[in-house]
């Protein structure tokens, strides 16, 4: 049985999420990054988290190499979430943000950092899902998290 890849698109769409923006750099040290809502926590001894990005994901490369973090965005940073989802080169500018201790970017304002090294990288479909090893945490914020659910924002009741 084939599913119409629409449909499924919508569905999933259902499943409401936090927002990060992934980061790391270039090989030329030049710093990347990008909106993603697939982001879970994997184990805690070790402590893993994962990241899956699709196969056309620009600097992708960056990001399988590692070392990357992950921001969680505060509800106040809509603006950041948007930013680094659109297909633009300037996407720091104006943007605070200072080298974490593993040296991707860490952005100002959010809820919570997290630094990894990569531990795995597994094909999967269309995407890489990339399981990083946790090596430094930062936060927790006390702001409320920013939500998206069915292609739009949406907030905590």
């Amino acid at each position: 049985m084939s599913v119409d890849e629409s449909a499924f698109r919508k569905a999933m769409g259902c499943f409401a999420s936090g927002v990060t923006v992934v980061t790391a750099c270039t090989a030329e040290g030049q710093p990347v990054g990008l909106t993603v809502s697939a982001f879970s926590s994997v184990s805690l001894r070790p402590p893993l988290v994962l990241i899956c990005l699709g196969d056309r994901t620009s600097n992708l490369e960056s990001f399988r190499r590692g070392p990357f973090a992950v921001n969680i965005l505060a509800e106040s940073q809509r603006d950041i979430s948007t930013r680094f989802a659109e297909k633009r080169d300037d996407r720091f500018d104006g943007i605070s943000h200072a080298p974490g201790e593993n040296g991707a970017p860490v952005l100002a304002g959010c809820l919570a950092t997290v630094e990894c090294d990569v531990h795995d990288v597994f094909t999967v479909g269309d995407h890489d899902i990339i399981v990083g090893a946790v090596t430094r945490v930062s936060g927790p914020e006390e702001a409320g998290p920013l939500v998206h659910c069915r292609g739009q924002y949406a907030g905590l009741a």
